[in-house]
């Protein structure tokens, strides 16, 4: 699966734009155990706000980036009991 993401902000007359991106994949180990990663990349385009919508920032990370470009990776187990 891939998920494509575009947001269009407006703050002023500034007009940032937000445009995210990544796969998602799962795949079963057994009937009840399974492993699944996903990565997003964001980048931030459009006009300068110089505010915090300059950078890019994924929810699941701990900070928003320094730039206008951001990847975040998860890789994970799950087992149902």
């Amino acid at each position: 699966m891939l998920s494509l993401e575009k947001y269009d902000a407006s703050t002023g007359n500034a007009k940032p734009k937000i445009h995210s991106a990544g796969p998602v994949a799962d795949y079963n180990l057994s009937k009840r155990t399974d492993v699944y990663s996903q990565a997003t990349y964001q980048h931030i385009a459009g006009d300068k706000t110089n505010s915090i919508l300059d950078n890019a920032f994924i929810p699941v990370t701990d900070a928003p980036s320094s730039t206008s470009n951001q990847v975040a990776v998860h890789v994970a187990l799950r087992h149902k009991f």
